[in-house]
């Protein structure tokens, strides 16, 4: 990943960065990172403290089990920890609100999208020992674990319901019609996966409050992870451009028509560059 400086937040590239490439990556290191764009003084310490508190709990659970092996009891005991006592649910009505994809807000009210969901499950279940993973399932994010032959898929979202393959079939109906259920829709979502989906939602989200100010620098941290991402560098210059940023914005249109020059849209591209250079001119 080459960096990109001119508008990241310094203490949030850092913090990704080092979050995505320690071995293993860490998910809770890198949703804490993210966070910072809303709360820069933000210190890790207190949510991760909250995290092994859950964490221990599950273990106290897992402890009092019949079967304390089974990977269907422990997942049970997970959900029964965070959905059942601590109440952890989607948040439907407000569903791209920016505190449902915050780890740390996402703590205190008890509600998320299902991928910061997910982040939270996984991270729980790590410091469990369960095999936890997320899946970007389409259109809807979920957490499963594997030992052997036995997968256990739950759904955050709507307080960890597990789902059977039934479950998981009305779901991609749902989501992607077009689609057939096959275990690559249940692959182990990397950790770049999932930083860049959770940074999606929230530009997403800042795009649609038409907060270009924050939805710049959460755009600088996706194309942290994807610098020649000919979407983002588009986006990227729309922003630059409404900010009065003329000349960023036309090295990024000038990027995209290099990377694609055979793009359907290379005439419209070419007339922002031109209104782009002559606006950068008028500066001089």
């Amino acid at each position: 990943m080459k960096p990109c400086t001119r508008f990241c937040p310094p203490r949030a590239r850092e913090r990704l960065l080092a979050a995505l490439r320690s071995e293993p990556p860490r998910l809770d290191g890198m949703a804490l990172a993210i966070a910072t764009l809303e709360k820069p003084d933000l210190e890790p310490g207190p949510v991760l403290a909250q995290l092994d508190a859950l964490a221990a709990r599950v273990q106290a659970l897992i402890a009092q089990l019949e079967h304390p092996d089974g990977l269907v009891e422990r997942m049970a005991a997970l959900r029964h920890v965070l959905a059942v006592e601590e109440g952890f649910t989607g948040d439907a009505q407000d569903y791209l609100a920016p505190e449902n994809i915050f780890l740390p807000r996402v703590l205190e009210r008890r509600k998320g999208l299902p991928i910061t969901l997910s982040v939270l499950y996984v991270e729980v279940g790590r410091r469990c020992g369960l095999p936890l993973f997320g899946v970007s399932f389409p259109g809807h994010f979920l957490v499963a674990a594997r030992e052997g032959e036995e997968v256990v898929v739950l759904d955050p979202f709507h307080r960890g319901r597990s789902l059977d393959e039934a479950a998981l079939t009305v779901l991609l109906r749902k989501m992607a019609p077009e689609l057939e259920l096959c275990p690559a829709l249940l692959a182990p979502a990397s950790a770049d996966q999932i930083a860049y989906r959770i940074l999606g939602n929230l530009r997403r989200a800042y795009l649609e409050r038409q907060d270009a100010a924050r939805a710049l620098e959460v755009v600088e941290l996706l194309l942290l992870l994807e610098p020649d991402h000919p979407g983002e560098l588009r986006t990227r210059a729309m922003l630059l451009a409404c900010m009065g940023a003329f000349r960023a914005a036309l090295a990024d249109v000038q990027r995209c028509l290099m990377l694609m020059p055979d793009a359907p849209d290379r005439p419209r591209l070419e007339r922002m560059a031109e209104e782009l250079r002559q606006r950068s001119e008028l500066l001089n």
